[in-house]
């Protein structure tokens, strides 16, 4: 996302430690549990979840975090 939209600023988020090496400018991570209180510092435009339907305990709550 970061190569193909550089003039976003792109965040991404996962439980673990496992970014990689090379990341564009405008990109950054943050190691965190996307079901737990969301303290971001900024709101977001776009929220994709990718490989994490069959582990989220609360969907609704994740929604309701998303849109708030």
């Amino acid at each position: 996302m970061g190569e193909a939209f550089p003039s976003a600023t792109v965040v991404g988020v996962d439980l673990s430690p496992i970014q990689p090496l090379w990341i564009p400018p405008n990109v950054e991570f943050i190691v965190d549990d996307i079901e737990d209180e969301w303290v971001y510092p900024n709101d977001f435009d776009f929220v994709h979840l990718r490989v994490v339907g069959v582990t989220i305990r609360d969907n609704p709550k994740l929604r309701k975090n998303i849109y708030e």
